[in-house]
Order: structure tokens, then sequence, then C-alpha cells
């Protein structure tokens, strides 16, 4: 398995700023988000992929692993199609081989067999570049029916296609609640009852093509292996099913730099620690 960190530590900072801090850190991989206002590192809009390809190559890293989708919210955001066709096409121009999207909250008086069909024939949608590009497009639990293992399940099953994916995370599963970004805006979003997050990667984990490992103390994040989330359960459910791809470590970056800076690298440490036990 491959260790990296996600820019979004330092979501409030330039892109360059995260970039040093995270390389300082130990990890040889790196994630970016293009979520504005949330996470702004990245502007499908404006910014040259292969001039990004090379600013990750010039600070030391191995590559970029994966990318958030702008307008990543696919059942709420109308311009949910738009945004996950352009950016599939950016991360493969910046060689990053997997785009990060959610299936987001259903709005307010839409029926669930209304969001259910908004999400299956706007995912296809998406999905038909994803192909093309030969970029993963991979689900994250984030929203309405992504949070329990059968409504994984479920969106899994729109297609058979190898491109379509899962990235999981931990704290999302165990907590059920997420940081939603649309365009201009953001909000925490709850749902209504938990899942062991354990157990549900073990039903999809053969889905399973990138990983964020985020732990959390009730709603804030904190250092790996200092939280209530089970790292080492998901880690050895990730080694068992021949997992070889990458362990991204997130936050929500509510915190100021130095703060950050201490919790990745505490984290790296804790996570290459477990590795070298478990492996």
């Amino acid at each position: 398995m491959l260790v990296g960190c996600g820019t979004v530590t330092f979501r409030t900072y330039p892109l360059e700023e995260a970039l040093e801090r995270v390389k300082r850190a130990g990890f040889e991989y790196v994630e970016p988000q293009a979520t504005p206002p949330f996470c702004p590192h990245i502007d499908v809009d404006d910014d040259d992929p292969k001039a990004f390809r090379e600013l990750v190559k010039s600070y030391g890293f191995k590559g970029a692993t994966a990318l958030w989708c702008t307008h990543g919210a696919i059942i709420p955001d109308d311009k949910s199609v738009e945004y996950g066709k352009k950016c599939l096409r950016w991360a493969r121009a910046a060689d990053i081989p997997v785009v990060n999207i959610g299936d987001g909250f259903a709005p307010e008086g839409m029926s669930e067999a209304e969001a259910w069909e908004l999400l299956r024939s706007r995912l296809l949608e998406i999905l038909k570049v994803a192909e093309e590009c030969k970029v993963y497009l991979a689900i994250e639990p984030h929203g309405t029916f992504s949070l329990t293992s059968e409504g994984l399940k479920r969106i899994l099953s729109i297609s058979d296609s190898e491109w379509l994916c899962i990235n999981y995370d931990t704290a999302n599963i165990h907590r059920a609640a997420y940081v939603e970004s649309r365009g201009d805006e953001f909000e925490w979003k709850m749902a209504s009852e938990a899942e062991d997050e354990v157990e549900v990667l073990r039903q999809i984990v053969d889905r399973v093509r990138h990983v964020h490992v985020k732990d959390i103390k009730g709603n804030e994040c904190v250092a790996l292996g200092q939280g209530d989330v089970n790292i080492v359960g998901c880690l050895q459910v990730l080694k068992e099913s021949g997992y070889e791809g990458v362990l991204s470590l997130e936050t929500e970056g509510d915190f100021d730099a130095e703060e950050g800076q201490k919790l990745i690298v505490e984290s790296h440490r804790y996570l290459t620690r477990v590795l070298a036990e478990i492996l």
C-alpha cells in the first residue's frame, strides 16, 4: 500500500505551501482538491494540468493520487455532470488516476425514487468520460445513499465498469457525516445512523481504488490512532483483500498550519508503523 496525504489539511493556505508541508512530513504521494471555496487548490477552468504535474514533481512527490471533483455532489448540483467530465479530462492530462465524487444529499422535497434516478442518470453520463479517459470515477461516502453499505453496493450496481469504483473514507462512514461543497458554498451534512467502518469496507473492498484514512474524536479530526475510528481494522481488511493502492491521509483542515503540520507528522509516523506491523 502507498502512503499519501491530501492538501486539504492546509486548505486555507496556498497550494505551494500545502505541497511543501506534506512533503516535509515524509509523504511520497499527494492528493489535491478542486472544491472551492472549501479547498480551492485546483481550478480546472483555469489551471494548466501539465503545469500542475510538473509542480508536483518539483516538490519531490512520486505522483498525485486523486482529485476531488468540482461540483462533486451529484444529486443536488446541476453542474455535477459538466464538471465531473471536466475534472476527469483535467485529471487525465495531469496524470492523476482517480477523480473522487459523491452522490450528495437530495434536496428537501425530492423523493428517494427521484433522487436515485437523478444519481443513476448523471453518474452514467459522467462514467462515459471516465471510460474514455481511463480515469477511475470513485464514489466517496458522501450523501443520501453512499453512507451505508447497502447504499454503496446499490450505487456500484449501476454499472459493472471497472472505472466505477469507491474512494473509501473511514471517518465518513464512522460518523455518517461529511462536508458537502457545492460551488460557492459548503456545509456539514449528517445522516441518521452510522455503520461500522470495518464491516462496510469488508462488503465493498473489491471495488475500492483509493482510500481516505481519517480519524476523528467526536466530530473533530485528530491524528491517526488518536481517535475513535478503527484504522487498524480497516487496514487489515485492505491487506486481506490484496489492496495495493493509496492510503491518503485526510482532515477537514479546521486548524492553523502548525497544528495541521503536527497532525500529519504524527499520522505519517503512526501509519508507517502500523503498515510495517501488519504487512
